[in-house]
């Protein structure tokens, strides 16, 4: 009996080993996402910025691009600093995904506010 349960204590602790391994991987590669994510957050900040002082060197106030902001955050109907993206496309009506610049099924263009531009 006390075979049996060495063996069960054994197979129980080789696969906990085997998920504590699975699990620092999936660690790792979260690590190297999110600084993936972080190094396209400071490309998107400089290119901000930089389209900011061009606005603001073309004569367009900080209250203009304020009120602009302001208005494409409405735009999903909702002020939360998103815009939501469509799940249908709004020729015909098939779901689509929100990384997709073009409609799978009936080829209409979609632009980056989700909205056909054909």
């Amino acid at each position: 009996m006390q075979f049996l349960t060495n063996m069960f204590q054994d197979l129980r602790i080789s696969k906990n080993s085997v998920e504590g391994s699975q699990t620092k991987i999936r660690s790792y590669q979260n690590e190297a996402h999110v600084d993936t994510l972080s190094e396209k957050i400071d490309q998107l900040y400089i290119m901000n910025l930089a389209a900011l002082e061009l606005l603001n060197e073309l004569g367009i106030s900080e209250k203009q691009i304020m009120k602009k902001i302001e208005e494409i955050d409405l735009r999903d109907g909702k002020a939360d600093g998103k815009l939501a993206q469509p799940t249908e496309c709004s020729d015909c009506g098939h779901r689509i995904s929100k990384r997709r610049t073009n409609c799978f099924y009936c080829g209409a263009k979609i632009n980056n506010l989700g909205f056909n531009t054909t």
